[in-house]
């Protein structure tokens, strides 16, 4: 049975609204997703750029340790750095005192058995990837916003992509015509990982809006107030931090027991209490539930615990995007699903360019537009793979060297960016593929045998982690080697 007209006018809207909405989007919308897929092992990827921590997961912290790094962050704040203390956990063992740099939380590492300063190499690690994520590493409300605006832009063109192959879809989806024509094959492989991963993306669009839904719709509006009174002056000088607690077990401990059993995450320091939280890794429910004691005497002032419904329900989206409460299976999960829905959008951005390169080639719009695309697909994984390279290959003691290995992937990402642009300006893309292909095989393979050798002892100590980040470049740079292969069998151009 034909369709009806309007019902065709429907498909046809949708279509572009799918297509150009998707392109647009897609551009960033594919670096946020591999980020963020990369995200959900951050701390683990931390742990890997830092290969001078050798401590044994499981490791608890001493009271010696407790106290000292207690100490130390008494010592910081006098100093006017508002540190805390990340206590140890699962996946990273040491002790942490913390502050926010205005990109990512960093600091000094402590061995939890002896509370001694351990000298790690200065990065930001698997935080980078974090911050990009949520923020396109703009460090304010900007780039938080614009990072929800796409993910509705993503919201919409899920919804008209279901409308415009809800008819065929099943029939595609059990087809599934790899062999046949390239646009065709691009087609397919498009629906199935849209669809089979159309679940994860959607719920993690939709937690990620509601996660930051403040930066687009704030919640407190300005209103007509009565006059204030006259402000006082500000003293002249910050109120004296009183005297730490001596110990600090009896305190975690008690904690413990008033969080219900939950494990404590993090210690606040504050002029005149001291504040437990209990960690994000508890549950799917991602509080900041808290117990409260005064200093320096250690008295109980008062437990804060979460039983809103609504409250209740904003800390379970949270808990789902960030999943921090995962076990390893739930995280690689996560993490497949993430690449899933990666290549799904990516696969949409060379539909894209393969539908309308006949027509609109010649353009200079349309090579702009691949140049970008070889830049987001393939220049992104070379950035990366860089970033990581630039850990192992930069001197240790170098000053402001975590800013150095940021510096780097940006340089490469835009060199990518820029040679793929060139190759597209001047009518031959596919160079620009080949060429960046080779970089990602490269780089991708040859980072287990960097890792070897420069970090030895670490691998010894760590070897499942440090297989399964090297596993995993390695596996990308034979994936870059595979579809280096088959591009070798088209035309140059």
């Amino acid at each position: 049975m034909r369709e009806t007209p309007m019902r065709e006018t429907l498909r046809t809207r949708m279509g572009w609204l799918h297509a150009w909405v998707g392109f647009i989007c897609g551009l960033v919308l594919t670096c946020i997703c591999a980020t963020g897929t990369l995200a959900v092992f951050d701390t683990e990827i931390t742990r890997w750029m830092q290969p001078e921590i050798r401590i044994p997961t499981g490791t608890s912290p001493t009271d010696t340790a407790l106290d000292a790094a207690a100490a130390r962050v008494r010592e910081q704040q006098a100093r006017g750095v508002f540190a805390f203390l990340n206590l140890p956990s699962a996946r990273a063992p040491a002790l942490e005192i913390l502050h926010y740099d205005g990109h990512e939380f960093v600091g000094d590492m402590l061995d939890p058995r002896t509370g001694a300063l351990i000298a790690t190499r200065a990065t930001t690690g698997g935080k980078f990837f974090y911050n990009f994520h949520y923020s396109l590493r703009g460090g304010g409300t900007v780039g938080v916003g614009i990072v929800n605006i796409l993910a509705l832009g993503l919201l919409v063109a899920v919804g008209a992509g279901l409308i415009i192959h809800l008819r065929a879809l099943v029939p595609d989806i059990v087809m599934l015509r790899l062999s046949g024509s390239r646009i065709r094959a691009w087609l397919d492989a498009h629906l199935l990982a849209g669809v089979l991963f159309m679940p994860f993306t959607v719920m993690m669009a939709y937690t990620g809006i509601l996660v930051h839904a403040d930066t687009i719709l704030p919640a407190h509006l300005h209103v007509m107030t009565a006059p204030r009174a006259r402000a006082t002056a500000p003293p002249a000088q910050p109120a004296p931090l009183r005297p730490v607690m001596t110990h600090m077990r009896p305190l975690l401990d008690t904690a413990r027991a008033r969080l219900g059993g939950r494990d404590c995450g993090f210690i606040l320091f504050l002029p005149d209490r001291l504040s437990i939280s209990a960690s994000d890794a508890s549950g799917p429910f991602m509080t900041r539930d808290h117990v409260d004691f005064s200093l320096p005497d250690g008295r109980l002032l008062g437990t804060t615990v979460t039983r809103r419904p609504i409250a209740m329900t904003m800390h379970l989206i949270h808990g789902l995007h960030y999943a921090r409460f995962a076990p390893p299976s739930l995280r690689w999960l996560y993490f497949m699903s993430g690449l899933g829905a990666t290549a799904g959008i990516a696969s949409g951005l060379v539909l894209f360019l393969m539908k309308r390169r006949r027509h609109s080639g010649h353009r200079a719009e349309f090579r702009v537009a691949e140049g970008l695309t070889i830049a987001t697909i393939v220049g992104l994984p070379v950035g990366i793979l860089s970033f990581l390279w630039a850990n192992r290959m930069l001197p240790t003691g170098l000053p402001g060297r975590e800013g150095a290995e940021i510096t780097v992937f940006f340089f490469t990402w835009a060199a990518c960016a820029m040679h793929g642009t060139l190759w597209s300006g001047i009518a031959r893309p596919m160079r620009g593929w080949r060429e960046q292909l080779v970089m990602v095989a490269v780089l991708g393979c040859g980072l287990p045998v960097l890792d070897a050798t420069c970090t030895m002892a670490a691998l010894r100590a760590s070897p499942v982690l440090h297989a399964g980040i090297d596993g995993m470049a390695a596996l990308f740079g034979l994936i870059a080697l595979y579809s280096l292969v088959r591009l070798y069998r088209e035309p140059v151009g």
